[in-house]
């Protein structure tokens, strides 16, 4: 569904003074309106009111829908964070850092973005949505920011589960980040590059939807059950576990590339 582009107008009060505070609605009908909601306006209205923008806009030029950009991403980060166990404090750290020294936050403006992290460890929200608002608040500027962002976050007490794994490549899919680039991002904290569907099916990444067709049927007809039904059982076991590492690389290539 298409979501619309509304403002609307409101006077918050802040230290006596009046503020106009301008409701960007590009996603934010879902930001308010989701499991988050009322924190996550609580945030935006934070961020307008205490007159953040500037920091921002100096610190990361190109984005356009600057409190939405901020929540989303915390949000993201937090999720992130609980993949790999409890929102400890070294987790929560590093999204405090990265707040003050590149935007501008001070102690009393993190406990706006406290206050959100508390409620995405309660709710747990699905972070799709979210992972598409901030792609659109930024413009795709960011992508790779989010993808760094996400591993320091995972890594901060060095360990990186599996589940987190899993969550950082779906964002990165979500994101429209290339493997090569995601893969980049992962050299730099020292990891290996993760198995591709180009990887799995033995094919470079610039190749066509044709090639990728081609190499699926030849391989999924060498791992298929049928071919090695009479052979030991462990080779049976092996065969199918590649099968369906095969079959879950072409659909997630189908899906990317759209074949």
């Amino acid at each position: 569904m298409e979501l619309c582009l509304c403002y609307s107008a409101s006077l918050h009060n802040v230290n006596g003074k009046l503020y106009m505070s301008w409701w960007m609605g590009a996603g934010l009908g879902f930001l308010r309106g989701g499991p988050l909601g009322a924190v996550v306006g609580g945030t935006i209205e934070h961020f307008l009111g205490k007159k953040l923008q500037k920091k921002v806009q100096d610190s990361l030029p190109g984005i356009i829908h600057q409190g939405e950009f901020i929540s989303c991403l915390v949000v993201i980060l937090a999720r992130v964070g609980m993949e790999s166990g409890p929102l400890s404090p070294k987790k929560v750290g590093v999204i405090h850092k990265f707040f003050m020294k590149n935007l501008g936050y001070g102690f009393p403006d993190l406990k706006h973005l406290d206050r959100l992290m508390e409620e995405v460890q309660s709710k747990k929200p699905d972070i799709d949505r979210f992972v598409e608002e901030y792609k659109k608040s930024c413009r795709d500027n960011y992508n790779l920011l989010l993808l760094a962002l996400c591993y320091q976050i995972s890594l901060i007490e060095n360990v990186l589960s599996d589940e987190a794994q899993s969550m950082i490549k779906n964002i990165g899919l979500v994101l429209g980040v290339s493997y090569d680039k995601h893969n980049e991002v992962r050299e730099k904290y020292s990891l290996h590059p993760f198995k591709t569907p180009y990887n799995i099916l033995e094919l470079s990444s610039n190749a066509s939807n044709d090639e990728i067709k081609k190499a699926y049927r030849k391989m999924a007809s060498k791992y298929h059950p049928d071919r090695v039904s009479r052979e030991d059982e462990k080779t049976v076991q092996r065969a199918h576990m590649r099968f369906l590492e095969i079959q879950s690389a072409y659909q997630e290539l189908g899906k990317v590339r759209k074949i």
